[in-house]
């Protein structure tokens, strides 16, 4: 399912690198257990990441709009 809804990510960095650790979306809180893909798009002046993650055998695409530093989920696969 697409869309892309707003979320609050607790991430670590290491150097230039955003690792993203959990999120929290409708009112649970998911702990990331691999990031199995990373990939920027830009549009206009803006760069998006976009995070392929795992939890629970669960599978999220994250985006993170580097600009406004807001974070959204954009697919599930629950």
């Amino acid at each position: 399912m697409e869309f892309a809804e707003p979320i609050n990510v607790w991430v670590f960095f290491k150097g230039r690198t955003i690792n993203p650790y959990l999120f929290f979306w409708k009112n649970r809180r998911i702990k990331i257990e691999s990031v199995n893909l990373v990939h920027t798009t830009k549009v206009g002046d803006k760069t998006f990441y976009h995070f392929s993650v795992s939890s629970e055998g669960n599978f999220y695409r994250l985006k993170f709009d580097s600009k406004d530093l807001k974070w959204f989920v954009e697919e599930t696969e629950e």
